[in-house]
This record gives structure tokens, C-alpha cells and sequence, in this order.
């Protein structure tokens, strides 16, 4: 009998007051080389509960890079991709020299929760120590999303007073960012095999994915700006350093209101009104951008770089918004068809 057709009804009992548990059918776990003291996981799936094993050492996807075959950059570039493909387990051999090694311990720094764990003559071993319970894909992009936006607004503070050692600081901010999407990025590769998380509703790891992605753009245009503040001579007029601000503020509202829609209620006609404003305050852009032309300033063309990131600003905020308008439609759309 196939598991889809196999159902059994169990009650939840209290035990010692404190714990609640929930009895396995025996031939059931034996069929599943489950013993007594063997531990599982359990993952909440919309209205259902999947029930899962912990990996055996032996079960967790390995990928094995050899630094004779591969120089200290592909060394580092293969780790990171191996993370990012949903690799447990990353084995460097052939015996990496004092730059392969390097290589390797610059790839696991810039990466979330894999450290090296074993290093002989040999080879180096790098292990994921994930447990995904505790990093919970919404408080990621939390994470993601303020220190992107802080990064944002300091970045526009520092190119429009020309502090150059304001933008380098930001600057250095990002690689924060890129870990954090990695970590995203990982799970939704990772996600490609497993049972998806969206099937009763709400946002799936493709979708997490694809926030998390607009987000990282915000940061590499944070990080744009702040390298324009290197390169600025003095700082802006006070009417363009004000519509400049103004306009980088309201890009980093749009980012805040569409992501915070998002990972609440998703609400079609919110998200629509969010656009709606996205669109408005393009256009305004566009008025900068030609008062900067008009003016000749010695600074012009960097001013029009930090102008142009904060348009790329608002319209990722617009894709944002766009990620969920789908969530909210696909969720509309399951629900209508389940219906009798």
C-alpha cells in the first residue's frame, strides 16, 4: 500500500504534564528502520504537519572540489557554489596548499552557518551546522531588509555631504547583505527537492528567494552610492541635495511598505496602491534628472549615479510589491479550485 492511501488517526496525549506526544503505528516505523530513542523532525506545512528524519552523516549531500585540479579563486568560487546548491558537506583534497586553504576559509566567512571542521595534510572539510527551524526564511529578509535600507540611507547622506570615509564604511556593509542572501538562495535550491511550503497558501521558498534578491540589489546600489561619495568634490546644492534626499527616502518607503505587505497579509489592492505610488515617484526622478543637466554642476554626472540607484531603489521595491501580487493571486487561485 502506497503512503498516500496509508491514514492513521491518532490521538495527542499529555505526558508528565508538560509534553505533548503522539504514538507511530509499529509496523509503520519498522517499515521506516525507526527505533526506539531514533529522533525525528517535524515542520509545519500550512494546515499540515510533516514529519521528517535528522540526515545521517551518510545521507548528507557531499561535494568534493580538488585543489590540485583548481586554482585558490575556483577553489573559493566551487565552495560557495556547492553552499548555495544545498551542499551539507564541502571536501577540498589533492592536498591544498597555504592559498587553497585561504581560499577555502575566505568562501566559509562570507557564507551563513557551514564552518571548517576538519583540516589535515590532506584535504580541509567544511559542514553546514543549519538547523533551518532556527532561521525561520522571514527573519532573514527582516534582517536583510533593515540593514539594506539602513545602508541606503547612509549612503545618500554620505554622497550628498561628499564623505568619502562615510561611503567606504558602507561600503564594507554589503558582504552582510550577500551572506544573507546566500543563505536564501540555498534554501530555495534546496527547497527544488523537498515538499513545498506554499502548497496551503502563502509564500513559497521561491518566493522568499525572490524578495530576498530585490533586496540584495537595494544593497549593491547602497554600496554604489557610497563609492560615489569617494569620487564627490563638495558637497551638493541645498535645493538638489533636498530633492536627492527626498526622493531616497521615499525609494526606501516603497522597499519598507511593499516588503512589510508582503510578510503580512499580502492584500492585492495594497500592493496595487503601492505601485500605483512607485510609478508617481519616477516620475519624479525624472525631473531631478533634467535640473541636474541643467545645472552643469562640476558633480553632475556622480549626483546622476546616486540618481539613477535611487530610481533602481524604487523599482525594486515595485518588484517586491510584484512578488507578492503573485503570492496572493496563486493563493486566491488554490483556494478557488478546492473549493466543492
Amino acid at each position: 500500500m502506497s503512503d498516500r492511501r496509508d491514514t492513521y488517526d491518532r490521538k495527542v496525549q499529555l505526558t508528565g504534564g508538560t509534553t505533548y506526544t503522539v504514538s507511530l503505528p509499529k509496523t509503520w516505523a519498522k517499515a521506516r528502520s525507526l527505533e526506539p530513542g531514533d529522533r525525528i523532525r517535524l515542520h509545519p506545512r500550512g494546515g499540515r504537519l510533516l514529519l521528517t528524519r535528522p540526515e545521517r552523516e551518510a545521507d548528507r549531500e557531499t561535494v568534493t572540489v580538488s585543489a590540485a585540479r583548481h586554482d585558490p579563486a575556483g577553489v573559493e568560487r566551487i565552495v560557495v557554489a556547492a553552499y548555495v546548491a544545498g551542499a551539507d558537506v564541502v571536501r577540498v583534497d589533492g592536498a591544498p596548499d597555504r592559498d587553497a586553504r585561504a581560499a577555502v576559509r575566505d568562501a566559509v566567512g562570507g557564507l551563513v552557518g557551514i564552518e571548517v571542521a576538519e583540516e589535515t595534510d590532506a584535504e580541509m572539510v567544511a559542514r553546514t551546522m543549519l538547523d533551518i527551524d532556527d532561521l525561520p526564511p522571514e527573519r532573514t529578509l527582516a534582517r536583510m531588509e533593515d540593514r539594506t535600507l539602513t545602508m541606503h540611507e547612509e549612503a545618500v547622506a554620505a554622497a550628498l555631504a561628499g564623505d568619502g570615509a562615510a561611503g567606504r564604511r558602507v561600503s564594507d556593509q554589503d558582504d552582510g547583505v550577500d551572506r544573507l542572501f546566500r543563505l536564501l538562495a540555498r534554501e530555495f535550491q534546496r527547497s527544488l527537492g523537498r515538499v513545498s511550503g506554499g502548497a496551503d497558501g502563502g509564500l513559497t521558498a521561491f518566493d522568499h528567494y525572490a524578495v530576498a534578491r530585490q533586496l540584495e540589489r537595494v544593497a549593491d546600489h547602497a554600496e554604489k552610492i557610497a563609492t560615489a561619495a569617494v569620487t564627490i568634490e563638495e558637497p551638493a546644492p541645498d535645493p538638489i541635495a533636498a530633492d536627492l534626499d527626498r526622493l531616497a527616502a521615499d525609494a526606501r518607503t516603497v522597499v519598507d511598505r511593499a516588503f512589510s505587505e508582503v510578510l503580512a497579509e499580502c492584500d492585492p489592492r495594497t500592493l496595487g496602491g503601492i505601485v500605483a505610488d512607485a510609478d508617481a515617484l519616477i516620475e519624479g526622478t525624472k525631473r531631478v534628472d533634467r535640473e541636474l543637466y541643467d545645472r552643469g554642476l562640476a558633480d553632475g554626472y556622480v549626483l546622476a549615479t546616486v540618481l539613477d540607484s535611487v530610481t533602481r531603489t524604487v523599482e525594486y521595491g515595485i518588484n517586491i510589491a510584484d512578488a507578492g501580487l503573485r503570492a496572493a493571486l496563486r493563493s486566491d487561485r488554490t483556494a478557488t479550485e478546492k473549493r466543492p
